[in-house]
């Protein structure tokens, strides 16, 4: 019998889940580092102007260049670091290519048994229109990131941004499907056996909305050209998405 940590990675829900936390992990691990890289440059200037304090005439003016040395064990670490936290997204968008197929089985199954509760029914609709327009965008951005499409630099970002906000529209849909669920499920109380189903079903609904709760703030700062949050709240919104999903997959291999 495979190990947890094999079976994990035999299946591409496993995979992602890692690489996910991992990436997130590194995002915040280089924020920390970049930080501390400033502070190391702001001490340098302070020094030297410490130094020069007193020695320049009114009229004289002192510019000078500061930077890291490249043979520091910190520059050596952030460049490492950073080279692996790229790979990886890079990884990732691949991956996310083959998304349209998951799509494509999404809408089939909506088709054959589509959710009874009307409100659910259309929500279920809009996601997948806008999962459809989101992997669109993503992907052509991808490709043209890596000179497959024709894409300048300028159409590449405006796609990038388009794609974040069809995934916003995502998942605030989703927290509507979570509401609606929450308002239309029957508890079940007939026997132990559907007192264990519905335990599992409201554990399950937390998780989702746990994970949306994490990637909502992420989607509206990929939403925005100038940003919303800093690389260490990246960092640490994605790790906790990463890390629900990872523990969920854990969970289902064991």
């Amino acid at each position: 019998m495979a190990s947890a940590p094999a079976a994990i990675h035999s299946t591409s829900a496993g995979t992602e889940a890692t690489l996910c936390t991992v990436y997130y992990a590194l995002v915040a691990i280089l924020s920390q580092l970049d930080r501390l890289s400033r502070r190391r440059l702001e001490k340098a200037a302070l020094a030297v102007a410490a130094q020069i304090d007193g020695k320049l005439l009114p009229e004289e003016t002192l510019i000078a260049t500061i930077s890291q040395d490249p043979g520091s064990r910190l520059v050596h670490t952030s460049k490492r670091l950073r080279a692996l936290a790229n790979l990886i997204a890079d990884i990732r968008a691949f991956m996310r290519v083959w998304g349209t197929l998951g799509i494509w089985n999404w809408a089939s199954e909506s088709l054959k048994q589509p959710p009874k509760d009307k409100v659910l029914k259309w929500i279920a609709w809009m996601q997948i229109g806008a999962n459809v327009a989101y992997q669109y965008l993503e992907n052509g951005a991808y490709l043209a990131q890596h000179g497959i499409l024709g894409l300048d630099e300028q159409k590449q970002m405006r796609w990038w941004v388009w794609s974040s906000r069809f995934w916003m529209a995502h998942v605030v849909l989703d927290f509507g499907r979570l509401w609606r669920e929450k308002m239309t499920r029957e508890v079940a109380r007939e026997c132990k056996e559907g007192e264990i189903q519905n335990l599992s079903r409201e554990e399950k609904w937390w998780r989702e909305a746990y994970v949306n709760a994490a990637y909502a703030p992420l989607t509206l700062h990929w939403s925005l050209e100038g940003g919303a949050v800093g690389e260490m709240w990246v960092g640490i919104l994605g790790s906790i998405a990463g890390v629900l999903g990872f523990r969920e997959t854990w969970k289902n291999t064991a």
